[in-house]
């Protein structure tokens, strides 16, 4: 460290409410696209272990892990999800250092099973030198878009693919169904087994969905949250979660699917109606993140686009992941 700027050890320090002012005016300022990382109420709300990186008493790096119940073929297990990765970027060693020991102390010090979620290329060593992979099959966010250049705009891709893509939006699904459909404020007792086990015949791995976790979720501050039930028969086979989300810096209006379970003709059934109160409300698009075999249902809905999500992973679980924006952190943004 004595060839680069930071002259002085960076040292981690568990999060104690004594950090609560400085540790929010850090995530506010270091996150322009994403002052909600800054809000007291969301940061208080968050169940998680958080870390902090401090250079001659200030903070320059936070990282948390979100404990989670997850399920595999082998069983029950703890996740670990890292979140919140936020570094000082206004030195290059600085954040350097910070970055490596915060996401160090995460995969070593911790006997959860990590998952890191959405890797970006500048962390993916810090995880292939820990054994880990980065999985870009498992996991893909899938997307109807009904303004294009504002969606492009977002992910900074071509103005010129808006043309195929309202090309493809006329391209929609059928919308004759005979099942049922009801709005739900709050989840009840009673359905956890079933949702485990429309998972378990679908997905490899995934996370344990019990209505205390859900609700819990769907408690999130600042957040208005809808729920679909889809039930066929008489019999409940599906829940989605919904919810408006506007990104005010990047002046995008979406819909964002937040969590889901349901067999086949439920997902494709929910997807359809999301997409109609889309359409009627005047958003700019829907937008879903799910496991990669999913690609066929999204699409036999109407969502067309969709591109591969990377995940930080052991080997060992590597698979049909059913992952959502409830996973992690993902859905605390906007």
């Amino acid at each position: 460290m004595s060839k680069s700027n930071v002259k002085g050890p960076i040292r981690l320090a568990p999060y104690d409410e004594k950090y609560l002012d400085a540790t929010l005016q850090f995530l506010g300022r270091l996150n322009p696209d994403h002052p909600e990382l800054g809000g007291k109420d969301l940061f208080l709300w968050q169940k998680c272990s958080r870390f902090l990186a401090i250079f001659k008493n200030n903070i320059v790096g936070h990282m948390a892990i979100i404990e989670q119940p997850f399920w595999s073929s082998a069983g029950r297990f703890t996740a670990g999800w890292g979140s919140a990765l936020v570094l000082d970027t206004a030195n290059f060693a600085l954040k350097t250092f910070a970055g490596v020991a915060l996401l160090d102390k995460c995969l070593d010090d911790f006997s959860y099973v990590y998952f890191g979620v959405g890797i970006v290329p500048e962390i993916e060593q810090s995880y292939l030198r820990k054994g880990y992979v980065i999985c870009r099959n498992s996991v893909r966010m899938f997307a109807r878009f009904f303004r294009p250049p504002k969606a492009l705009k977002y992910y900074e891709k071509p103005r010129i693919l808006s043309l195929p893509i309202m090309t493809m939006n006329i391209l929609r699904p059928a919308a004759r169904f005979s099942d049922h459909l009801e709005h739900l404020t709050a989840f009840e007792e009673g359905t956890d087994a079933l949702w485990a086990k429309l998972q378990k015949e679908q997905y490899n791995v995934y996370g344990e969905r019990t209505a205390s976790f859900l609700n819990y979720k769907i408690s999130q501050p600042a957040k208005d949250y809808a729920i679909l039930i889809h039930s066929q028969a008489d019999e409940p086979d599906g829940y989605m979660i919904f919810r408006r989300a506007r990104h005010n810096t990047k002046e995008l209006d979406i819909i964002k699917i937040c969590d889901f379970v349901g067999s086949e003709v439920a997902k494709i059934r929910m997807i359809c109606e999301v997409l109609r109160i889309a359409d009627e409300t005047g958003v700019d698009g829907v937008v879903a993140l799910s496991s990669s075999r999913d690609k066929a249902i999204f699409n036999r809905a109407g969502m067309w686009l969709s591109i591969k999500y990377p995940i930080g992973l052991k080997p060992n679980f590597a698979g049909k992941m059913h992952l959502t924006f409830f996973d992690s952190d993902l859905d605390n943004l906007w």
